[in-house]
C-alpha cells in the first residue's frame, strides 16, 4: 500500500504524485472533551483515519492532521434543554461544562480562520487543484469558516475547496442522532482507535448519563430539545465495533465519491 501522508514522502515522490493526481487531502478538528470514556483527539483523528483511507483510493496526498478548531458560547436556551439551572447566568463555551476536569482546546474563531487560511495559500502555492478539507468537528462556527474560506479559494485561486465532515450515515438506513460523546462517535471511535476508548470510566448501565455531569449530549439537545430526565438518550455504553465500523466505511465511501466526482469536472 502507497504512503499518503505527505510528511513522509520525498520531495520527488509529492511531486510525482500531484503530477499524476493533483489532490491534496486536509484532516482538521481540535482536541476536545468528549466525556471521560473517549480520547481528546476524537474528531480530528476521525477526520484523519477517513481522509487517508480516501486517499488510497482517489490518488493524492494527506496534509499532516491539523489538531485545531473553535467553538462558541452555549446560548440559555441550550443550556436549559440540556438542564442546567439559571443558564441565563452562566457562560459554557462549546462542550466545557463546569464539571469536566479539563478544558477543552478551543481557539477563538478569527484566529482559527487565520490558520486554515495559511494552510489554504501554502497548499494553492503548491499547485494543487483540488483541496478537501475533511472536518472532524460540527461546530456552527467551525463549519461555517471552513465554508467561507472554501467559497473564497476556489472563486479567487486556480484550486478549488471542499468540504465534507467524515461521518456519514449508511444508505438505506434512518439518519442517526450522532450527538457528541454519546452511540455513533463513541462507535467511531471503538473501531478507530479502540485502545484509547474506555467505557468503564462511565457509571454502571443502570445509571443515566446526566448532560450535566458528563459533557455528552444527543443532538437533539442543540435544537433545544429536553429528554425527560435530562440524560442521554443514544448511551454510548452500547457503542461497538462493528456499528462504528459501518459509519466509518460509510463516510470513506461518501467522501471517494465527492472528490472523484469533483476532481473530473475540474
Amino acid at each position: 500500500m502507497r504512503t499518503v501522508q505527505m510528511e513522509f514522502l520525498r520531495p520527488q515522490e509529492i511531486v510525482a504524485e500531484r503530477e499524476r493526481c493533483s489532490i491534496v487531502y486536509l484532516p482538521i478538528g481540535p482536541l476536545e472533551w468528549h466525556g471521560p470514556a473517549m480520547p481528546y483527539g476524537t474528531d480530528p483523528l476521525m477526520a484523519q483515519e477517513v481522509a487517508r483511507a480516501a486517499a488510497q483510493r482517489t490518488g493524492g496526498v494527506v496534509m499532516p492532521t491539523l489538531f485545531f478548531g473553535t467553538e462558541r458560547e452555549r446560548p440559555a436556551d441550550i443550556l436549559a434543554a440540556k438542564g442546567f439551572e439559571h443558564p441565563e447566568d452562566m457562560y459554557v463555551l462549546g462542550m466545557d461544562v463546569p464539571k469536566n476536569c479539563m478544558k477543552s482546546f478551543y481557539a477563538r474563531e478569527e484566529i482559527f480562520a487565520l490558520m486554515v487560511r495559511e494552510h489554504l495559500r501554502l497548499l494553492v502555492q503548491q499547485g494543487y487543484k483540488l483541496i478537501v478539507i475533511v472536518n472532524g468537528h460540527g461546530a456552527w462556527g467551525q463549519r461555517s469558516s471552513l465554508e467561507r474560506l472554501a467559497t473564497e479559494f476556489s472563486n479567487e485561486t486556480p484550486s478549488r475547496v471542499i468540504v465534507q465532515m467524515p461521518d456519514i450515515c449508511p444508505d438505506g438506513e434512518p439518519e442517526p442522532d450522532y450527538g457528541h460523546g454519546t452511540l455513533v462517535e463513541t462507535a467511531t471511535m471503538c473501531y478507530l482507535e479502540g485502545e484509547h476508548v474506555d467505557l468503564s470510566a462511565l457509571p454502571p448501565r443502570s445509571e443515566g448519563l446526566k448532560y450535566t455531569d458528563y459533557g455528552i449530549a444527543d443532538d437533539f439537545v442543540f435544537r433545544c430539545e429536553r429528554s425527560k430526565d435530562d440524560c442521554v438518550v443514544h448511551d454510548p455504553r452500547d457503542a461497538t465495533y462493528e456499528l462504528g465500523k459501518k459509519y466509518v466505511q460509510a463516510g470513506i465511501e461518501h467522501l471517494c465519491a465527492l472528490v472523484e466526482e469533483t476532481y473530473k469536472k475540474l
